[in-house]
């Protein structure tokens, strides 16, 4: 292959590679930009450019992409609650006194006091996708997988389109486990970032992923002296 060849065929596969990631990063796109990036490849290897610069040209785009990828990826979370547990679940994130953070392999460990509300040293975990596993935790320290609901699955008096079948009501499982919201604190100077859920069954519940702020600053106290 000539050197002219060679010069146009790599000037292509920038081209295709500098259209790819614009294609990408537009993201309805994006499997458009693949393609060209595919392409770009391809043209790349066939130049016979020397290896740096071949690896220069993939590596730095395959790379962003790996990148964005696991950067939007959530790490996955692993919820342990008291055997007993029923209602309302706070995990307030962002505290510097709070619970230290811990792993399960890859997992966040999330470990629910009786109140329910948990302060940790995390950072809100708010990413595109979304790893969950919930467990009920007995004295002995075995584990009971719980399932996971919406309440919007159940027909109300209100719903428009009533569904023609719904979960039992009386299945004892975690509802709404994709709540975050952001609360301001009893002293009305701070904020609470924080991912809410509810336990329990259907027709027991009383209140849907809302805690009192007062009942929140009076756990943090709390867990502040153990």
């Amino acid at each position: 292959m000539t050197k002219s060849n060679s010069n146009t065929l790599f000037g292509i596969s920038i081209a295709f590679f500098v259209l790819g990631l614009f294609c990408f990063l537009t993201f309805w796109l994006m499997y458009l930009g693949f393609g060209l990036m595919i392409l770009g490849t391809i043209l790349c290897l066939l130049s016979k450019k020397k290896w740096f610069y071949q690896v220069l040209l993939i590596g730095l785009p395959f790379g962003f992409v790996a990148f964005t990828f696991l950067n939007a990826m959530e790490i996955p979370e692993r919820y342990l609650l008291p055997e007993d547990f029923r209602g309302v679940v706070y995990v307030v994130f962002d505290q510097e006194n709070g619970k230290e953070k811990e792993y399960e392999g890859i997992h966040r460990v999330y470990r629910i006091p009786e109140s329910g509300i948990l302060f940790t040293q995390f950072s809100q975990n708010e990413e595109v996708y979304s790893f969950q596993e919930f467990f009920f935790v007995n004295s002995n320290g075995k584990r009971k997988e719980l399932g996971e609901l919406d309440y919007r699955h159940f027909n109300t008096p209100n719903t428009i389109n009533p569904r023609a079948t719904e979960p039992p009501r009386d299945s004892l499982v975690v509802f709404n486990q994709r709540t975050i919201g952001r609360i301001l604190a009893k002293d009305e100077q701070n904020y609470y970032n924080y991912k809410a859920l509810t336990i329990g069954k259907y027709n027991e519940i009383e209140k849907w992923d809302y805690l009192d702020p007062e009942k929140i600053g009076k756990a943090k106290k709390e867990q502040l002296k153990e």
